[in-house]
Protein backbone atom coordinates (compact mmCIF):
# COMPACT_ATOMS: atom_id res chain seq x y z
CA UNK A 1 0.00 0.00 0.00
CA UNK A 2 1.35 3.54 -0.97
CA UNK A 3 0.90 6.41 0.62
CA UNK A 4 1.59 10.29 -0.58
CA UNK A 5 4.44 11.93 0.78
CA UNK A 6 4.30 13.42 4.56
CA UNK A 7 5.13 16.40 3.71
CA UNK A 8 2.74 17.14 0.69
CA UNK A 9 -0.94 18.86 1.11
CA UNK A 10 -3.38 15.68 0.74
CA UNK A 11 -5.23 14.83 -1.97
CA UNK A 12 -9.20 14.42 -1.42
CA UNK A 13 -9.32 11.33 -3.49
CA UNK A 14 -6.13 9.59 -2.98
CA UNK A 15 -5.05 7.24 -5.43
CA UNK A 16 -2.33 4.27 -4.78
CA UNK A 17 -0.02 3.45 -7.93
CA UNK A 18 -2.34 0.88 -9.68
CA UNK A 19 -4.89 3.76 -10.20
CA UNK A 20 -7.41 2.38 -7.56
CA UNK A 21 -8.66 4.87 -5.07
CA UNK A 22 -7.34 4.23 -1.76
CA UNK A 23 -10.46 5.71 -0.42
CA UNK A 24 -14.49 6.19 -0.46
CA UNK A 25 -16.31 9.63 -2.00
CA UNK A 26 -16.04 11.91 0.55
CA UNK A 27 -19.02 12.89 3.17
CA UNK A 28 -18.91 16.32 3.49
CA UNK A 29 -20.19 18.19 7.27
CA UNK A 30 -20.38 22.26 7.45
CA UNK A 31 -21.31 24.08 10.63
CA UNK A 32 -21.38 28.20 10.45
CA UNK A 33 -21.50 30.34 13.75
CA UNK A 34 -22.65 33.97 14.01
CA UNK A 35 -22.80 35.95 16.75
CA UNK A 36 -26.08 37.15 18.13
CA UNK A 37 -25.87 40.90 19.91
CA UNK A 38 -28.49 42.98 22.22
CA UNK A 39 -27.72 46.47 21.70
CA UNK A 40 -23.94 46.10 20.64
CA UNK A 41 -23.73 43.82 23.27
CA UNK A 42 -22.66 39.97 22.20
CA UNK A 43 -25.32 37.47 24.01
CA UNK A 44 -24.95 34.51 22.05
CA UNK A 45 -23.57 32.85 19.45
CA UNK A 46 -26.03 30.92 16.63
CA UNK A 47 -25.36 28.32 14.59
CA UNK A 48 -26.60 29.69 10.90
CA UNK A 49 -25.91 26.79 9.18
CA UNK A 50 -25.48 22.82 10.10
CA UNK A 51 -25.27 20.54 7.54
CA UNK A 52 -23.57 16.21 6.74
CA UNK A 53 -24.10 13.59 5.39
CA UNK A 54 -23.62 9.85 6.32
CA UNK A 55 -21.31 8.53 8.13
CA UNK A 56 -20.84 11.99 9.47
CA UNK A 57 -23.29 13.49 12.16
CA UNK A 58 -22.85 16.50 13.69
CA UNK A 59 -24.21 17.48 17.16
CA UNK A 60 -25.20 20.62 18.48
CA UNK A 61 -26.53 20.39 22.06
CA UNK A 62 -28.05 23.12 24.49
CA UNK A 63 -27.54 22.01 27.39
CA UNK A 64 -23.61 21.14 27.88
CA UNK A 65 -22.48 24.95 27.76
CA UNK A 66 -23.29 26.98 30.71
CA UNK A 67 -22.33 30.15 28.79
CA UNK A 68 -24.88 31.50 25.82
CA UNK A 69 -22.20 33.12 24.81
CA UNK A 70 -20.28 29.57 23.50
CA UNK A 71 -21.74 26.44 21.32
CA UNK A 72 -20.55 23.21 21.81
CA UNK A 73 -19.91 20.68 18.40
CA UNK A 74 -19.60 17.09 19.26
CA UNK A 75 -18.67 15.49 15.47
CA UNK A 76 -19.71 11.85 15.59
CA UNK A 77 -20.05 8.68 13.32
CA UNK A 78 -22.33 6.16 12.47
CA UNK A 79 -21.53 2.81 13.84
CA UNK A 80 -18.82 3.97 16.25
CA UNK A 81 -15.89 4.56 14.71
CA UNK A 82 -14.12 5.08 10.80
CA UNK A 83 -14.14 1.61 8.63
CA UNK A 84 -11.64 1.00 5.85
CA UNK A 85 -12.17 3.71 2.87
CA UNK A 86 -14.47 5.96 4.70
CA UNK A 87 -13.42 9.76 3.78
CA UNK A 88 -15.23 12.48 5.77
CA UNK A 89 -14.60 16.29 5.01
CA UNK A 90 -15.62 18.80 7.56
CA UNK A 91 -15.58 22.79 7.24
CA UNK A 92 -15.99 24.84 10.52
CA UNK A 93 -16.24 28.47 10.07
CA UNK A 94 -16.38 31.18 13.26
CA UNK A 95 -17.25 34.88 12.60
CA UNK A 96 -16.15 37.20 14.24
CA UNK A 97 -16.58 37.29 18.38
CA UNK A 98 -17.66 33.51 18.78
CA UNK A 99 -16.30 31.17 21.11
CA UNK A 100 -16.62 27.22 19.62
CA UNK A 101 -15.92 24.33 21.22
CA UNK A 102 -15.18 21.26 18.96
CA UNK A 103 -14.79 17.58 20.74
CA UNK A 104 -16.45 14.04 20.15
CA UNK A 105 -17.84 11.78 22.64
CA UNK A 106 -15.21 9.37 22.28
CA UNK A 107 -12.19 8.28 20.88
CA UNK A 108 -11.96 8.05 17.34
CA UNK A 109 -12.12 4.81 16.28
CA UNK A 110 -10.11 3.41 12.97
CA UNK A 111 -11.11 0.02 11.72
CA UNK A 112 -8.71 -2.47 9.78
CA UNK A 113 -7.92 -1.44 6.15
CA UNK A 114 -9.15 -3.98 3.99
CA UNK A 115 -8.30 -3.99 -0.34
CA UNK A 116 -5.75 -1.18 0.68
CA UNK A 117 -8.28 1.37 1.61
CA UNK A 118 -7.46 4.39 3.55
CA UNK A 119 -9.55 5.71 6.05
CA UNK A 120 -9.46 9.81 5.73
CA UNK A 121 -10.18 12.97 7.78
CA UNK A 122 -10.25 16.20 6.45
CA UNK A 123 -11.40 19.33 9.07
CA UNK A 124 -10.80 23.14 7.54
CA UNK A 125 -11.65 25.84 9.78
CA UNK A 126 -11.73 29.87 9.54
CA UNK A 127 -11.64 31.57 12.34
CA UNK A 128 -12.82 35.53 12.68
CA UNK A 129 -11.36 38.29 14.29
CA UNK A 130 -11.94 37.97 18.13
CA UNK A 131 -13.07 34.86 17.98
CA UNK A 132 -11.92 31.23 19.49
CA UNK A 133 -11.88 27.91 17.96
CA UNK A 134 -11.26 25.26 20.52
CA UNK A 135 -10.57 21.97 19.10
CA UNK A 136 -10.02 19.03 21.46
CA UNK A 137 -11.53 15.75 19.86
CA UNK A 138 -11.04 12.68 21.66
CA UNK A 139 -7.63 10.64 21.14
CA UNK A 140 -7.62 8.49 18.11
CA UNK A 141 -7.44 4.72 18.44
CA UNK A 142 -6.08 2.91 15.37
CA UNK A 143 -7.12 -0.88 15.24
CA UNK A 144 -4.58 -3.42 14.08
CA UNK A 145 -3.93 -3.61 10.19
CA UNK A 146 -5.46 -0.08 10.19
CA UNK A 147 -4.42 2.63 7.64
CA UNK A 148 -5.43 6.14 8.63
CA UNK A 149 -4.68 9.96 7.28
CA UNK A 150 -5.83 12.92 8.43
CA UNK A 151 -5.33 16.40 7.72
CA UNK A 152 -6.10 19.59 9.96
CA UNK A 153 -6.21 22.96 8.11
CA UNK A 154 -6.88 26.55 10.29
CA UNK A 155 -6.93 29.87 8.14
CA UNK A 156 -6.62 32.60 11.53
CA UNK A 157 -7.51 36.47 11.27
CA UNK A 158 -5.69 38.74 12.98
CA UNK A 159 -6.96 38.53 16.29
CA UNK A 160 -8.52 35.36 16.67
CA UNK A 161 -7.68 32.67 18.69
CA UNK A 162 -7.40 28.82 18.22
CA UNK A 163 -6.29 25.99 20.82
CA UNK A 164 -6.07 22.85 18.62
CA UNK A 165 -4.84 19.79 20.42
CA UNK A 166 -4.23 16.43 18.44
CA UNK A 167 -3.23 13.12 20.34
CA UNK A 168 -3.17 9.66 19.33
CA UNK A 169 -3.18 6.39 20.92
CA UNK A 170 -1.05 2.97 20.20
CA UNK A 171 -4.09 0.91 19.51
CA UNK A 172 -6.37 -1.46 21.92
CA UNK A 173 -4.33 -2.17 24.59
CA UNK A 174 -6.92 -3.99 26.87
CA UNK A 175 -6.84 -6.76 23.74
CA UNK A 176 -2.72 -6.54 23.59
CA UNK A 177 -2.72 -4.11 20.35
CA UNK A 178 0.33 -2.16 20.71
CA UNK A 179 1.12 0.25 17.60
CA UNK A 180 -0.04 -2.86 15.30
CA UNK A 181 -1.96 -0.78 12.56
CA UNK A 182 -0.60 -0.18 8.91
CA UNK A 183 -0.02 3.46 9.11
CA UNK A 184 -0.73 6.62 10.97
CA UNK A 185 -0.35 10.04 9.26
CA UNK A 186 -1.43 13.46 10.37
CA UNK A 187 -0.90 17.15 9.53
CA UNK A 188 -1.79 20.33 10.80
CA UNK A 189 -1.25 23.39 9.38
CA UNK A 190 -2.31 26.90 10.38
CA UNK A 191 -2.17 30.06 8.32
CA UNK A 192 -2.79 33.22 9.56
CA UNK A 193 -3.82 35.77 7.36
CA UNK A 194 -2.98 32.89 4.37
CA UNK A 195 0.73 32.91 5.34
CA UNK A 196 1.56 29.46 6.85
CA UNK A 197 2.94 30.12 10.67
CA UNK A 198 2.51 26.57 11.78
CA UNK A 199 2.66 23.18 10.41
CA UNK A 200 3.71 19.86 12.30
CA UNK A 201 3.25 16.44 10.64
CA UNK A 202 3.65 12.88 11.87
CA UNK A 203 3.91 9.57 9.49
CA UNK A 204 3.85 6.18 11.43
CA UNK A 205 5.14 3.25 9.93
CA UNK A 206 7.16 -0.07 10.19
CA UNK A 207 9.96 -0.12 8.66
CA UNK A 208 12.59 -3.03 8.49
CA UNK A 209 14.93 -2.08 10.61
CA UNK A 210 12.70 0.05 13.23
CA UNK A 211 8.85 -1.11 14.24
CA UNK A 212 6.97 1.39 15.24
CA UNK A 213 6.28 -0.54 19.36
CA UNK A 214 9.86 -0.86 19.23
CA UNK A 215 10.72 2.80 19.19
CA UNK A 216 7.71 3.82 20.92
CA UNK A 217 9.33 1.71 24.51
CA UNK A 218 6.68 1.47 27.09
CA UNK A 219 4.75 4.81 25.75
CA UNK A 220 0.87 4.63 24.59
CA UNK A 221 -0.52 8.09 24.21
CA UNK A 222 1.43 10.80 22.24
CA UNK A 223 -0.18 13.99 21.70
CA UNK A 224 -0.02 17.76 21.25
CA UNK A 225 -1.96 21.14 21.71
CA UNK A 226 -1.25 24.07 19.83
CA UNK A 227 -2.23 27.65 21.57
CA UNK A 228 -1.95 30.57 19.46
CA UNK A 229 -3.75 34.29 19.93
CA UNK A 230 -4.38 37.42 22.06
CA UNK A 231 -6.96 35.70 24.58
CA UNK A 232 -4.81 32.60 25.38
CA UNK A 233 -1.62 34.81 26.61
CA UNK A 234 -2.15 34.56 29.74
CA UNK A 235 -2.54 30.73 29.79
CA UNK A 236 0.56 30.10 27.63
CA UNK A 237 2.79 32.56 29.23
CA UNK A 238 1.41 30.45 32.76
CA UNK A 239 2.37 27.00 30.76
CA UNK A 240 5.74 28.55 29.55
CA UNK A 241 7.00 29.12 33.00
CA UNK A 242 5.80 26.24 34.70
CA UNK A 243 6.85 23.78 32.14
CA UNK A 244 9.88 25.49 30.36
CA UNK A 245 11.53 26.27 33.94
CA UNK A 246 14.96 24.27 34.06
CA UNK A 247 14.59 22.16 37.05
CA UNK A 248 16.80 21.83 40.44
CA UNK A 249 19.49 19.63 40.61
CA UNK A 250 18.34 16.02 41.73
CA UNK A 251 15.15 17.14 40.49
CA UNK A 252 13.25 13.28 39.88
CA UNK A 253 11.19 13.22 36.62
CA UNK A 254 7.91 10.88 36.24
CA UNK A 255 9.12 8.86 33.24
CA UNK A 256 5.51 7.83 33.12
CA UNK A 257 4.40 11.04 31.93
CA UNK A 258 6.43 13.49 29.47
CA UNK A 259 5.62 17.04 29.08
CA UNK A 260 7.46 19.53 27.31
CA UNK A 261 6.89 23.22 25.86
CA UNK A 262 8.09 25.34 23.00
CA UNK A 263 7.50 29.09 22.19
CA UNK A 264 5.71 29.84 18.89
CA UNK A 265 6.71 32.94 17.74
CA UNK A 266 6.33 34.97 14.46
CA UNK A 267 5.82 38.27 12.98
CA UNK A 268 2.74 39.89 11.01
CA UNK A 269 2.69 42.93 8.91
CA UNK A 270 5.28 44.12 11.92
CA UNK A 271 3.37 42.78 15.03
CA UNK A 272 4.64 39.84 17.55
CA UNK A 273 2.36 36.99 17.03
CA UNK A 274 3.34 34.35 20.27
CA UNK A 275 1.80 30.99 20.85
CA UNK A 276 3.00 27.51 22.29
CA UNK A 277 2.92 24.17 21.84
CA UNK A 278 2.75 21.48 24.34
CA UNK A 279 3.72 17.84 23.81
CA UNK A 280 2.59 15.07 25.92
CA UNK A 281 3.73 11.35 26.11
CA UNK A 282 2.58 8.84 28.50
CA UNK A 283 1.91 5.38 29.60
CA UNK A 284 -2.03 5.25 29.84
CA UNK A 285 -4.54 7.37 28.07
CA UNK A 286 -5.34 8.57 31.43
CA UNK A 287 -2.37 10.33 32.06
CA UNK A 288 -2.45 11.94 29.15
CA UNK A 289 -5.86 13.27 29.41
CA UNK A 290 -5.45 14.24 32.87
CA UNK A 291 -2.66 16.21 31.95
CA UNK A 292 -4.47 17.87 28.93
CA UNK A 293 -7.58 18.79 31.42
CA UNK A 294 -5.06 20.00 33.85
CA UNK A 295 -3.58 22.40 31.17
CA UNK A 296 -6.44 23.99 29.68
CA UNK A 297 -8.84 24.73 32.78
CA UNK A 298 -8.39 28.09 32.98
CA UNK A 299 -10.42 28.19 29.35
CA UNK A 300 -13.65 26.72 31.53
CA UNK A 301 -15.06 29.43 32.38
CA UNK A 302 -15.52 31.36 28.90
CA UNK A 303 -16.27 27.74 27.51
CA UNK A 304 -18.85 27.04 30.11
CA UNK A 305 -17.86 23.60 30.98
CA UNK A 306 -14.98 21.20 31.23
CA UNK A 307 -14.74 19.19 27.63
CA UNK A 308 -13.00 16.60 29.43
CA UNK A 309 -15.53 16.16 32.40
CA UNK A 310 -16.71 12.45 32.56
CA UNK A 311 -14.44 11.02 29.74
CA UNK A 312 -12.11 9.16 31.70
Amino acid sequence: MEIDNCYEEDKSKAVDVSGKPQSRPEARGRAIFQPTRKNGQLVAVANTVLQYTYPLKLLLPQNVSRTKTCQWLYVITFGGGLVAGDNIQLDIELSEDCTVVVTTQASTKVFHSVDSLVTCQTLEAKIGTGSLLVLVPDAVVCYKDAAYRQRQVVHMTKGSNLVLLDWYTSGRMARGECWEFQSYQSTNSVYLEDALVFRDVVCLQDTPLLPIHKAMAQYNVVGMCVLIGPALTHLYTKLLDELGRSKPYGYKYNKEVVLSISPLRFQKESEDIDGAVVRVMAYTTTQAFTEMERILQDLYPRLGGNPFENKY
